[in-house]
């Protein structure tokens, strides 16, 4: 048998950077858009694609997020989980995740959302599409928001994502 030793352990330290707590006022301006975009699909009638729309997208995040890490990453799905978090609601690591890694990763879900979206051009009315297009910009907009606070820890960082806040760290 392998003797272990004390000097073989592994212990990871992480050091905050900086946390950005979602506060009532950036919550508050997340959530107006989609009021306002709501009101307007509930006078247009398009309510319902709106919904759809938000199902569909978090499927194709799903998806895409399982081929990215499957494929590009050769990683398997630990770690990783459907929560439901202010500006975090999907597929999300519920561990750290390296920033860059994670920029990237949204960057493929912003390219292949597009494309899935106008893929369906013609089958969908363009209420639809416009529905469809404005929940997978309004997820990603939030989102790109808290990445380009966290534009000077992008090389270091790892992100801790919290219903209430989100913490980029430095191992």
């Amino acid at each position: 048998m392998k003797n272990t030793s004390s000097s073989d352990a592994v212990i990871y330290t992480y050091t905050l950077l900086r946390r950005i707590p979602h506060h009532f006022l950036l919550l508050g301006s997340y959530y107006a858009f989609v009021a306002v975009w709501g009101i307007k699909a509930v006078l247009t009638g398009s309510l319902l694609s709106l919904i759809f729309g938000y199902l569909f997208i978090q499927l194709l995040y799903a998806l895409v997020i399982r081929g990215y890490l499957y494929f590009v990453r050769n990683a398997g799905l630990q770690g990783w989980s459907y929560r439901l978090a202010h500006l975090w609601t999907g597929f999300i690591p519920s561990q750290y995740v390296m920033l860059r890694t994670f920029i990237r990763l949204h960057l493929h879900l912003l390219v292949s959302g597009c494309a899935g979206i106008l893929l369906l051009y013609p089958w969908l009315s363009a209420d639809s599409i416009s529905n469809f297009l404005f929940v997978h910009l309004w997820i990603m907009g939030g989102r790109f928001y808290l990445f380009f606070m966290f534009r000077k820890e992008y090389k270091i960082g790892w992100l801790r994502l919290r219903s209430n806040e989100t913490s980029c760290y430095k191992q």
